[in-house]
């Protein structure tokens, strides 16, 4: 009986081996180019993470069901607003798997920044690595991941301004 839990021990083992080499881990990490993609908006335009080289960029992954997600947009809003000038953009990637509710939101709480569809995950799970809700990855001018934000913050603070100031600065 030992001896086939033994056996059986080690063939879960070999397997889960077997699994994780074969399965790329592709987990975002700080001071490394951020992984380009390419999604659609909510006006069906193809948009690159690429296309902002040179500005300071706030990923901010979210979905209309999450609570954390929708209490942090509104300081989201007025950050992007008080540093759009100096070169801040702040593009929501939902994840939801309805364009609907997303637009809705929007709307509802007037969001003027860029928001992508993300409905399959792949730029989130595939491409970032990622899993929770929110999360926010900051990316600097020369498109250098400098932080990840795991849950929802007040963007506006004192101490989160001057991090943010610090990454456009350094053009």
């Amino acid at each position: 009986m030992l001896r086939t839990y033994r056996l059986l021990f080690m063939s879960l083992c070999l397997l889960t081996l077997t699994w994780m080499l074969a399965t790329p881990v592709f987990a975002v990490r700080i001071n490394t180019l951020a992984p380009d993609f390419i999604l659609k908006d909510l006006h069906g335009n193809n948009v690159r993470l690429s296309d902002y080289r040179g500005k300071t960029v706030i990923l901010n992954f979210w979905s209309t069901t999450c609570e954390p997600c929708m209490a942090e947009i509104p300081s989201l809003i007025k950050l992007q607003r008080e540093f759009k000038a100096q070169g801040l953009v702040v593009v929501g990637i939902a994840l939801d798997s309805s364009e609907i509710n997303v637009r809705e939101s929007v709307v509802k709480f007037m969001i003027g920044y860029t928001n992508l569809m993300d409905s399959d995950k792949i730029v989130y799970f595939d491409s970032y690595g990622l899993f929770g809700q929110p999360i926010s990855v900051i990316v600097d001018t020369k498109g250098i991941i400098r932080e990840k934000i795991i849950g929802g913050i007040e963007w506006t603070t004192p101490q989160v301004k001057n991090r943010i100031q610090s990454y456009m600065k350094e053009r």
